[in-house]
Order: structure tokens, then C-alpha cells, then sequence
């Protein structure tokens, strides 16, 4: 037995209403049996119509749109391509044909049948609602908002498609509108965890911490699975409520002690709470609970770091090595302690262990070169550079520290050279124009520092040194008014610098759960 797809309204009512008036026994039978739903029999009598009448638009129409509840798209698009040959003003077959290629995927193909149907009936809506889908599905999120806006009361009766506008919206910065639609949905309850949940993850990635901390609360009270749970907990640390995703992170990790993420996140907001004996333990027993992973090494010894413990940072480094395939990023942040410490000799054969396993750390190299620059030898820090950039062409951290060290030894042309290379190799940074300027500035080339120093502020409008030494240029310049706007400037900047490190350590470790489906969602 063959299974039919329900008719499409919009394809079957819209073309029954234009139909021209009964010109056959056979078409009228054909039409009573298509509206009933009797697509074989509806097929036989139309063909028999269609024989009477073989030019016949409304016929080929009527055959295309029986073909396609009939499962036969290729034999659709044929009627459908007749009809538009033998009539090309009839809106109806443009857009039947349309909605045929749109559900194949084919959008390509759909797009100009849909603005053809769009263009010969204007207040079509359903023209504009295929166009709308059209537009989703392509992402061409501004127009699917547009012709959704035409298209009435059809989008209403189509929850997937506004979950479509609402991520549209979100995508647009609209998240106003996202909301309005989100609540719609919500309310008359077409809105599924798991769909919830894909909105959630948008709003999170696109910085709305708040609107998806408020989807991901509706999706853990349908179904308070752990991993709901768990990202509601992420949710309210990103939306800034560490106290609220402390307490539910600390219940989570009863249920799953060893779960590393949960551990790491429990470190985190107890971190932003200024809690830092509980933080430190958290992110211990993340680092104990996932070994093979330096990261958790990293947060644990960064937060002993914070905290002058470099002893205890340094043995739990080297007991945590013995434990992990991927020591190279421990090796590193070894070398990174020791230096701090003083230990000059030991974070030196950190860095020379560090890259005798792998050649190819730029950090490596740089780390090494800093602890001779430290002990004032920048001679010894300039050649290990050196060696490193004829290794390595053409890599940033190596030209910019070459650059910067080149300029403290008053080696200028060299400097300037290294720092426009770096310059170029990383454009978004604003680093290596700063030290750029600075190496004019000393030699009192005030125009090319300026010039320096602006693109640095350009490039990052909260660089206070960059506008503290823009200043300095444009005072030798004599450029009062722009050095005093730039005073007051950095004046300004220099109330308002903190907070960021919890919050990139919280966005490198976005880990939300997958939604699970309703069979799964309630398993351990």
C-alpha cells in the first residue's frame, strides 16, 4: 500500500480556488477526488481531462499537484513546467514547483520559481512563507525575517520555522525579537527541549548569557536530567550568578564526583567569589580526576601562582608529568614558575625539555630566550632568537620578542624590521605598531610614531599606553588639542581595567551537554 504525505494547503486550496469552471465530467471527478484525497483515482480522471484539453495551464497545474501527494516529484515538476509554459502569468504552478524543489533541498532551483510566484501574486502569503523557508535554509537570515513578516498567519502553524526566526534573530543581534518569539513558542508549547536547547547553545555562543540562562531553566524543569542540569550551571555562570552556579555544580558533582568539566567550572565560580581555598580544591581534584589533560594542570597551578605558592605549583607539575603523555604545555608553564621564582638554571632546562620533545614551540624558544634576558645577558637572548627565526621563518612570537629585544640592545633598523614583519604576520595586534612606535619615539621620529601609535589605538581603543604614548607624539608635534583629548582619554580608560580572565577561562571550556532525546534524556 502506498503511503501519501498530507496535501500542502497552500499548493492545493490556493490552486483549486483559481480554477477556471468545470469543462469536464472527467475534471470535475478528478477535482472531487483530489479534494477527498483520492490520489489514484483523482490521477486517472485528471489524465483523462488532460487528454480532452492537452493545453490546459489549470490541468497541468491539477496533474503536478496529484503527482506530488503521489510521491512523484519528477513526474510534478514536468505538469508543473507545462503549466508555466503553456500560461507563464498563473502564479500558482511557479510556486507549486517552487515548494516541490524547496523540500527536495534544492534551493537553488526553488529561489526563482518562489520570487517569479512572489512577483505575479504579490499578496500570495504563501509565496512569502516559502520564501521565508527558502531564505532559513539558505541563511540569508535578514530576508527570512522580511518575507516572513508577509507571509500572516502561516508561520504561526509552523514552530520549527519560528524557531528558524528566532535563531535568525539571535544571528542579527535582535534579541529582543528572539525572545518575543522564543515565549510565543513556549506558551503555546512548540518548543521542545531539544530545539530549546539549540536556541540556548546560539544565544550563549552569540554573549546573550541572560535569555539563554532563562531557556536553559525551562529545558531542566521538562526534564531535570543531570546534563540539563549541568548546563543550566554553566548558563548562570556565564550570565554572571557564580553563587547560584556554585551551589548547583557542587550538587552535581555528588551525583558524578569524577566528572572533570564539573570540577573545573565548580573552581571557576568559586574563583569569581573570591573563595579561594575551595577553588584551589576544586581545580586539584579536576586536575587528579583527568590526568592525560595539562589544561587542568594549567588552572590549578595558575590559581597556586596567583597565590605565591610556587613551590607546591612547581612539585605538582612535575608529579603531574610522570602522569601524562602531553607534557610539552607542563614543561612550558615548569619553566614559566621557575622563572618567576628565580630559579633561572631550572626553568631554562624546563624550556630546553620543552623543546627537545617538540622543536616546534615558538613559546619554547621565546620562554628560553627570557631567562637570559632576565639575568640581564639580552646578547645570549638576541642569538637564541636569532637561531630560532632562521629555523622558523616567518612566525610572530619569535620576530615580535626578536623585535623587542633588538630594540633594547639599540639595534633600531633590526627592530623596526622584526616588529613590521611581526606586524604583518598578526595585523589584528596591536603589540608589535606599540613597540614599533616606541623604537620612532626613541629616535625622536615623532611622524612615524604617531602614525604607530594610531593604528595601535585603532586597532584597540582600550589600549591605555597606546594612548598614553599617542599623547607623547602628538605633544612633540605640537598637536595640543588631540594630546589633551588623548590625556583625557587614558585618564578614562584607566578606571575601568579587570575582570577578564575568569570569564576567557570560562568561554575556552564552553562544554555544554548535548541535548539527549526523550528515550535517553532520564539515563545516568
Amino acid at each position: 500500500m502506498r503511503r501519501h504525505q498530507p496535501i500542502a494547503p497552500a499548493i492545493f486550496f490556493l490552486a483549486l480556488s483559481s480554477l477556471l469552471q468545470a469543462q469536464s465530467t472527467a475534471l470535475d471527478q478528478g477535482v472531487a477526488l483530489l479534494r477527498e484525497g483520492h490520489f489514484d483515482q483523482a490521477l486517472i480522471k485528471l489524465e483523462e481531462a488532460h487528454r480532452a484539453s492537452p493545453r490546459n495551464a489549470t490541468i497541468e497545474n491539477l496533474l503536478g499537484i496529484t503527482e506530488t501527494q503521489l510521491g512523484h516529484p519528477d513526474a510534478a515538476a514536468t505538469h508543473y513546467r507545462n503549466s508555466i509554459r503553456l500560461d507563464p502569468a498563473q502564479a500558482s504552478p511557479h510556486r507549486n514547483l517552487g515548494f516541490n524543489l524547496l523540500n527536495a533541498k534544492d534551493y537553488a532551483g526553488a529561489e526563482p520559481e518562489l520570487r517569479e510566484a512572489s512577483h505575479l501574486s504579490p499578496a500570495d502569503p504563501f509565496a512569502h512563507y516559502y520564501l521565508s523557508l527558502w531564505a532559513l535554509g539558505t541563511h540569508h537570515d535578514a530576508e527570512a525575517l522580511e518575507q516572513a513578516s508577509h507571509a500572516g498567519e502561516l508561520m504561526a502553524n509552523d514552530p520549527e520555522a519560528g524557531a528558524g526566526l528566532a535563531e535568525a534573530d539571535i544571528r542579527l543581534g535582535r534579541v529582543d525579537d528572539a525572545v518575543t518569539r522564543i515565549k510565543s513558542l513556549e506558551a503555546a508549547n512548540q518548543l521542545s527541549p531539544v530545539r530549546e536547547y539549540s536556541i540556548a547553545v546560539l544565544l550563549s555562543r552569540s554573549g546573550f548569557y541572560e535569555q539563554a540562562m532563562h531557556c536553559f531553566q525551562r529545558i531542566a524543569e521538562l526534564d531535570p536530567s543531570w546534563g540539563n542540569r549541568y548546563n543550566l550551571a554553566l548558563a548562570l555562570l556565564y550570565d554572571g550568578k557564580p553563587a547560584e552556579a556554585s551551589t548547583l555544580l557542587a550538587a552535581l558533582h555528588t551525583e558524578r564526583p569524577d566528572h572533570a568539566d564539573t570540577l573545573m567550572f565548580l573552581g571557576s565560580a568559586y574563583e569569581a567569589q573570591q573563595k579561594m581555598p575551595e577553588a584551589l580544591e576544586a581545580y586539584r581534584a579536576a586536575a587528579v580526576a583527568d590526568p592525560s589533560n595539562p589544561d587542568r594542570t594549567l588552572d590549578y597551578t595558575r590559581l597556586l601562582m596567583d597565590m605565591d605558592r610556587y613551590d607546591e605549583a612547581i612539585e605538582f607539575i612535575q608529579t603531574d608529568m610522570m602522569e601524562t603523555a602531553a607534557m610539552s604545555p607542563l614543561k612550558l608553564r615548569l619553566g614559566a614558575v621557575e622563572m618567576i621564582k628565580g630559579d633561572y638554571v631550572a626553568a631554562r632546562q624546563a624550556f630546553q625539555a620543552a623543546l627537545a620533545e617538540n622543536p616546534e614551540l615558538d613559546a619554547g624558544y621565546v620562554g628560553l630566550a627570557q631567562t637570559y634576558a632576565r639575568q640581564a645577558n639580552d646578547t645570549q637572548a638576541l642569538q637564541i632568537l636569532a637561531a630560532a627565526r632562521a629555523k622558523r621563518p616567518g612566525h610572530y612570537l619569535l620576530e615580535y620578542y626578536f623585535g623587542l629585544l633588538a630594540s633594547r640592545l639599540g639595534r633600531e633598523q633590526e627592530a623596526v624590521d622584526a616588529l613590521k614583519q611581526a606586524a604583518k604576520l598578526e595585523p589584528n595586534s596591536p603589540d608589535p605598531s606599540f613597540e614599533l612606535g616606541k623604537v620612532y619615539a626613541s629616535k625622536e621620529d615623532w611622524p612615524e610614531a604617531r602614525l604607530a601609535f594610531e593604528h595601535v589605538v585603532e586597532l584597540n581603543p582600550q589600549f591605555v599606553a597606546g594612548h598614553y604614548q599617542l599623547r607623547r607624539a602628538y605633544e612633540h608635534l605640537g598637536l595640543r588639542d588631540k594630546a589633551t583629548q588623548e590625556a583625557q582619554q587614558s585618564q578614562a580608560l584607566m578606571s575601568q581595567q579587570r575582570e577578564e580572565s575568569l570569564r576567557k577561562q570560562r568561554e575556552q571550556g564552553v562544554s555544554f551537554q548535548p541535548q539527549a532525546s526523550a528515550e535517553t534524556s532520564s539515563q545516568p
